[in-house]
């Protein structure tokens, strides 16, 4: 299937505009075929629906108003009200405050990623993007050249250039993407059993990331005091300039009651490709306490256990990734009985290759990608 690549240049606004214009179709139509977008248009409409949204609407224009402004040129391009196109981004946790109104809300929602760093050998880090099966018609790549940016203290936030797959109407970072610095990302939900009001949405900081310079910048962007996430995620990084070679799995979780982060760093370093330098990530390992993460069914975990084999080649990795053993808790994710979602694209990051390769169907089935992008080196 083919790939929309949408190229973009100028301020935040006008980026923001431009996509909006771009994608004003895909964007209409997920929203209004969006499974959960009706609740929470609903829980909006509720008095504590409200001053939740105000709360995280207020905590995202302090700590990255140039993010909001990209929320506002969207909702001008796809003439779309921005209310509901910052809804979307406040989606995780209206849905985890308000889970009796979200139905269905899924336990397993999440991305799987692989990582395999072999010394002189495969380096790859493979993301399965999973989420509503309307994203694999109607999602994206956005190639973006951003200008500086003036904060009202008068700092400078310095210019952005970014190549991310994307959700209609949504900020860029969520799913796998990579920027001029060469620094590669991936994202995997969890779902935090502490949720904070007043507080920043993940998607905020998964846009955020696009603008590291390294992976030392983006791990400093998640410990940043005052910037408070309001719920959980896992986010998947390498850099093609690291000249350690490492792979990283970084744990994010909101600190009850306090403006800061809690913050897990798990390098996964170069091995022989028999007993180290592998690590998986899909809701199953988690590096932060146990007792900060809502936990999965262990049909869940069985299933995906149960698949892991090992992995010593990019091949094995993307045998993996496309495994549709298991009829309800497949690696490559089709809607089952108990799995509302889909795996929407796979993105294969190359660090020996050097390359981004997209696959939008199974990759253990196709011979060839459906698009490759240069990385930075």
């Amino acid at each position: 299937m083919a790939v929309r690549v949408c190229c973009v240049r100028g301020s935040h606004y006008q980026v923001g505009l431009q996509i909006g214009r771009a994608a004003r179709r895909q964007i209409a139509e997920y929203l209004d075929r969006h499974h959960v977008f009706a609740n929470l248009l609903g829980i909006l409409q509720t008095d504590a629906g409200r001053m939740l949204y105000d709360g995280y609407l207020r905590a995202a224009k302090s700590a990255y108003p140039h993010y909001v402004e990209e929320i506002v040129g969207m909702s001008e391009g796809s003439g779309l009200p921005f209310q509901h196109l910052f809804l979307m981004h406040c989606q995780s946790e209206m849905v985890l405050m308000f889970t009796d109104d979200c139905k269905p809300v899924t336990e397993i929602e999440g991305c799987t990623t692989v990582f395999l760093n072999v010394q002189n050998g495969p380096r790859v880090m493979v993301h399965n993007e999973d989420g509503d099966s309307l994203v694999k018609d109607l999602g994206y790549v956005v190639v973006a050249n951003i200008d500086p940016y003036e904060l009202p203290n008068g700092d400078i936030i310095p210019a952005e250039s970014f190549t991310a797959f994307c959700y209609p109407g949504l900020l860029a970072g969520n799913a796998y993407s990579f920027n001029l610095h060469g620094l590669c990302s991936s994202g995997n939900f969890q779902m935090a059993k502490c949720v904070e009001r007043e507080k920043i949405p993940q998607r905020f900081l998964c846009r955020a990331l696009l603008s590291a310079t390294s992976v030392e910048q983006a791990v400093g962007i998640l410990r940043t005091e005052g910037v408070a996430m309001a719920s959980g995620y896992s986010y998947n990084l390498v850099s093609t300039k690291d000249r350690t070679s490492n792979m990283y799995s970084v744990e994010v979780a909101p600190a009850e009651g306090v403006a800061g982060n809690m913050v897990s760093v798990r390098a996964i370093e170069p091995g022989d490709g028999q007993t180290d330098g592998r690590y998986n990530h899909y809701n199953l390992y988690d590096h932060l306490d146990t007792p900060h993460w809502r936990d999965l069914s262990s049909e869940h975990r069985k299933a995906r256990a149960a698949v892991m084999e090992p992995l010593s080649t990019k091949q094995d990795v993307l045998k993996f990734m496309g495994d549709t053993e298991d009829p309800e808790y497949p690696v490559y994710r089709s809607q089952t009985r108990n799995d509302v979602f889909m795996t929407t694209s796979t993105g294969v990051f190359d660090l020996e290759a050097g390359v981004l390769e997209v696959y939008t169907d199974n990759p253990s089935k196709r011979k060839e990608p459906d698009v490759i992008f240069l990385l930075p080196v």
